[in-house]
Order: structure tokens, then sequence, then C-alpha cells
């Protein structure tokens, strides 16, 4: 009988164990919720402003665009591309060429830096724009540029233009508006050969829809979070209700076996410390029942033992096959043929009698008293002579036999029938799981003192999967190879029988050259 603990715990330490372990759940899931509505809330606010490009410099050397972070970088609707210093797109398939002077007029991307266009009216009504780029604690980056309503330049200058007036192209990427809806930033880079190029960047504008997608993450983060407290408090009550409803109704079940006069497991009670008793004095009478609970067990081993003697005796060999019988009932097999028919017949009620067989063998090999009747034979012979009773089965099936057997006696011990089973256990798998024209192959040695016979096939081969357990009882191989599937027992009898004989079988993982499934048997000379 397995041992009661007993538990120390009183109602009061339950509860509020439960109270902590819940209240540190629902703080672990807040944490992760917020972290998520981070994580989705930066899919949709970026800010290129505040990177710094230059880790993905390797990137951008070897050209690789395709590697660059966009999305993360740019938003969901945000695109890059990649120029000379003339403005010939080099990447990016949906831009086309930007001019130089266009070129010279997108602001540089750097951290903290932040271009700011400023529109007013002059004394003359002039509509006049200042275009500056802020640095962080105000630091000036670009010297600040005044245009007029013709996008002529009054004050400052621009790096690398020329002339007095900007395009409207040059101007509108001077002053974020082209393309509308995005930021556009270039930031220059030098390819592996050394070559200047620019990498221009079109950042999304944070529009309504993104604010209202931000609002409906965060909603959504605080109903997932009431959902999940709720939740939270109906698994907490749930809990409490089992700890305390399970010994009670553990204690019912015993109840109700013992009345039925079954012999319940010892319960161990593992809720509030005010259960203990009960559960103790329900154990110590379930303690009294040990006795007959062994003498059970020893009535059910003798009923093992019955079963595999009944299953002995009702080995009726089934003599008649439907399909032959019928065909040989309707008329249709020529009387020449009649003796072929019979005899195929009783052959096939051997292979399904082998079934029944299976099943008793294992029985046997299992039980503490089995023994085998060995006796001092050939090994030669008997592959000799069940390789003779084969034949023809191979030769109807198809199959290529090669049989290497030295013409010198190899010398056992076997239990002659025993030893032929492990022989029909693997050649009839062989025959089951391959096709029409596999060659079997049959080579005995006498190799370190030992018999060494290999039994192959150049057939499917087994897959791997069942390799390391083929000789597991009840393994049998994918039926989609083969619906001839047998009880899943051959080669674990197989491999009980050899193991009796003081030999080893295996399987060689991987098999010789020329080989799809290789077994390999040996057994100690006598």
């Amino acid at each position: 009988m397995k041992r009661w603990k007993r538990t120390k715990s009183s109602y009061f330490s339950v509860l509020l164990r439960c109270f902590g372990a819940y209240t540190l759940f629902l703080v672990i899931a807040a944490i992760a919720l917020l972290f998520w509505a981070l994580m989705e809330s930066s899919i949709t606010v970026t800010s290129l402003s505040d990177r710094d490009l230059s880790e993905y410099n390797d990137i951008l050397q070897a050209e690789q665009y395709d590697q660059f972070p966009v999305r993360t970088l740019l938003g969901k609707t945000g695109s890059i591309a990649a120029t000379d210093n003339t403005g010939r797109i080099l990447y990016g398939k949906f831009h086309e060429d930007i001019p130089p002077e266009a070129l010279a007029c997108i602001p540089l991307q750097g951290q903290y830096v932040y271009p700011t266009v400023t529109h007013w009216y002059d004394e003359q009504g002039r509509q006049l724009t200042l275009v500056a780029s802020d640095g962080y604690s105000g630091i000036f980056h670009q010297t600040p540029v005044v245009l007029d309503a013709d996008h002529k330049i009054l004050y400052g200058s621009i790096p690398g233009v020329d002339t007095d007036v900007l395009s409207d192209e040059a101007y509108g990427y001077l002053t974020q508006t082209l393309p509308q809806g995005y930021y556009i930033w270039k930031y220059p880079f030098e390819n592996a050969d050394g070559q200047s190029r620019w990498l221009i960047l079109y950042e999304q504008i944070l529009r309504n829809e993104e604010y209202a997608h931000l609002d409906m993450i965060w909603s959504r983060t605080l109903l997932l979070f009431l959902g999940l407290y709720v939740l939270v408090l109906l698994a907490m009550a749930l809990w409490l209700s089992r700890k305390v409803c399970g010994p009670l109704k553990r204690l019912e079940q015993g109840f109700t076996e013992l009345a039925q006069q079954n012999d319940p497991e010892p319960i161990q009670c593992r809720g509030p410390r005010e259960f203990e008793q009960i559960c103790s004095a329900f154990n110590q009478l379930s303690a009294q029942l040990a006795e007959s609970e062994r003498q059970r067990k020893a009535l059910e081993d003798n009923r093992q033992k019955l079963l595999a003697d009944i299953s002995h005796d009702l080995k009726t060999p089934i003599t008649v096959i439907q399909g032959y019988a019928k065909a040989i009932c309707d008329g249709l097999i020529p009387p020449e043929k009649l003796p072929d028919y019979l005899d195929t017949i009783y052959q096939k009620s051997n292979r399904l009698t082998g079934l029944i067989d299976t099943f008793h063998e294992y029985s046997k090999l299992e039980h503490p008293q089995f023994t085998l009747q060995t006796k001092r034979l050939d090994l030669c012979e008997v592959l000799r002579e069940y390789l003779a009773s084969k034949y023809n089965e191979l030769e109807l099936g198809g199959f290529v036999p090669e049989i290497e057997i030295p013409d010198e006696a190899i010398w056992c011990m076997l239990d002659k029938t025993a030893f032929l089973r492990v022989l029909e256990n693997i050649v009839s798998n062989a025959i089951k799981h391959n096709p029409s024209g596999t060659a079997l192959f049959f080579q005995l040695q006498c190799r370190n003192g030992q018999a060494v016979l290999t039994l192959a096939d150049n057939g499917v081969g087994i897959p791997p999967e069942l390799a390391d357990r083929i000789f597991d009882p009840f393994v049998v191989g994918d039926e989609s190879r083969n619906t001839r599937q047998g009880s899943g027992l051959g080669l674990a009898i197989s491999h009980k029988i050899v193991t009796a004989h003081g030999g080893t079988i295996q399987l060689v993982q991987p098999p010789q050259p020329g080989y799809s499934t290789q077994f390999q048997v040996t057994l100690p000379l006598a």
C-alpha cells in the first residue's frame, strides 16, 4: 500500500496561497499585455529622426536593400529607394529618378534632427517660407532658408543647389510636402566599391487612422486584461471548489468501491488539514483489504496462463479461404489446377493460423517458466530446410532469393521450432512490405567463434521512425506502404527467442550497400 502523506495546511493557508498565486499571475499577465500593446504601438508610431542608421551600414554597403527593416523604421506604408549622386534610382521600382537639385533639398536624416517649416506674410502681403533643421536643445544643423511664394531663395543657401529659384519638386522635398502623407529623408553611405550613394527614406505621417488604431490597441488591451481578470477569478473559484470538493469526491468514490467489494487505491489527501483524519480513517479501512488484493492478483495471473493455454487449444486450422473456395464451388477451376488451388488454400490457412500462434508464442515467452528445448544442430542444414520449404511461396510472389550458405557444418544449440519462427517472422515481414521482384539475401558465416546470419532485402526499407523500436511489441509499419499488416509481435518474438539462445539480433543501421533492410543474427557455436 502506498503510504499516505499528511498535509499540514489549514484551509486559511490554502486561501492565502491561492490569492498570492493568482495575484502574481495577474501581474505577469498585465506586464505581458502591456508589452504586447507597446510592440503593436511601435509598429504604428515611428520616429525616424530619433534613430541612428549607422547600425545598418553593413547592409547598405553590401547593397542588400531587401534586408533593410523598412516596416520597423518607416511604418506600414513606408518605403526606401537608393540613388547615386545624380539622383538616378538604383533601387526602388516604384520611385522615379530625383533631379540633383531636388535631391539636394531632401533633408539629411540624423539623430534628434527635426525639420521645421514656417509660413508668414511680410508687410507687402507676400507669402514667405522659413525652412530650418532644429536639433536637440535648439542646435541648428543647417542654415535657415527663406523663400518667397515663387520658391525664390531670399535668404540662406542650400548645399548642392546652384539656382536661386527652386522647382516645385525641389520645394516640395525641402518643405516635406512631397510626397503627400510622408516625411522624406536622405542618408549618405558608400557601397563596397567606395561609390557614394544616397538612401532615400519615405516615412509615413501618422494620420487619424493611425491614432484610431492606437486607441483600438490600448482599448483592446484593457478589455483583454478585464476579461483575463474575470477568467482568473472564475479559475480561482473553481480551483478552491476542487480543492475542497476533490477529497470529498474521492472519499465518496472510495466508499462506493468498498460497497461494491472492490479494493480502492489509498487516498492521498492534499487538501486542508481538516480532511486528514477522515482520509486517514478510510486508508486504514482500505489497508485491511490488502490481503484480498494480493489474492486477486494471484488469480489474475492464473487467468492469464489459462488464456494462453486456451489460445493454444483453440488453434483450429482455417481450411477454407473465401476467394479460392468460392472459385472452386463455382466450378471456375480446371480439374488439372485443382490440386494447386487446394495446396494454396492449405498454405494460406497455415499463415492465418500463425496469427494465433504468434499471440500464444509471445504469451509463452513472457511466462517465467518458459524454457527452450535445444539440441546440437547444423545451422546450415536448418537454414537449407527452411528455404526449401519457402521456395515455392517466394517464387509465386516474385521474390528472388540470393543464398550464401557454406558447405561446412556450423553447429549450434538450437530449439529448431523456435528458431524457425525467427526465420519465418523476418522473411514474412520482407514479403509483406516489399513489392514483387525484391531480392532477399540469406548469408551464413562463421566469424569470431559465432555463427553470423544475415537476412536482408533491397526493397522499400524500414522507416527511420521505426528503426529504434522495431523489436518492441505491437510495432507495425506505416499502413500506407502495405495493407497486409501483422500483429506487431513477430520481431518482438524473434528478439526474445534469439536472446534465449544466448545470441543477439539487430537491425543494421545503415545497411550495407545493396541492402535496404538488413537484420543480423548471431548465435554461439556449440
